[in-house]
């Protein structure tokens, strides 16, 4: 007896260790990121500012949230993302627009407490949807102001961007297709101020 109770301690041990997969994170940074330029900034140069951006409270979580059905989501446990949200769609904004604005430096919100922007981007973004095997659905409404805080631009952005293939990355990568379509809207906007 005491022999069997041993014997189904010690697989009940082993099966555990044989657990659950391991975590896989994703990023929204574009691949090819620019790297930043070294030297001081003059008091007249341009500083643009991305942020702070909004999101749901249902997308704020460290897991990929798909949607499931009219009403409902599943929250993927396995599948995360590798900073918090909010600071990948900043960071990921940030980068992507410093490629398209040349003649400005172009910072993330989190990351500008030394700098005095001239220029500041405020993105509420309403739907940031996964939609498994099929597409990343994206809405968001954003405004430019300047240091004087006055509104130059509002726009609104609204895409829909197919999933290159019915994985999870795919559907990442379909997300980051859509923030490079908000960049493109930013800096078109930018540059007819």
């Amino acid at each position: 007896m005491i022999r069997f109770l041993w014997m189904t301690i010690l697989i009940g041990l082993f099966a555990g260790c044989g657990g659950s997969a391991p975590a896989r994170f994703y990023t929204l940074m574009p691949a090819n990121d620019p790297v930043a330029a070294r030297g001081t900034l003059s008091d007249s140069a341009k500083i643009i500012v991305v942020g702070p951006v909004t999101i749901p409270a249902a997308l704020d979580q460290p897991q990929l949230v798909v949607t499931k059905g009219e009403h409902e989501v599943e929250v993927l446990e396995q599948h995360r993302w590798a900073a918090p949200l909010k600071d990948e769609i900043t960071s990921a904004l940030a980068a992507r627009l410093s490629r398209l604005v040349g003649d400005a430096t172009v910072t993330a919100y989190a990351q500008s407490t030394s700098l005095d922007p001239n220029v500041r981007i405020l993105i509420d973004i309403s739907r940031f949807e996964l939609r498994p095997k099929d597409r990343a659905v994206f809405e968001a409404l954003w405004t430019i102001k300047m240091n004087d805080e006055t509104a130059v631009r509002r726009g609104h952005t609204n895409v829909a961007i197919p999933a290159a293939n019915s994985s999870y990355v795919g559907l990442a990568t379909a997300q980051s297709r859509a923030l490079d379509a908000l960049a493109q809207d930013l800096a078109a906007a930018l540059r007819t101020r």
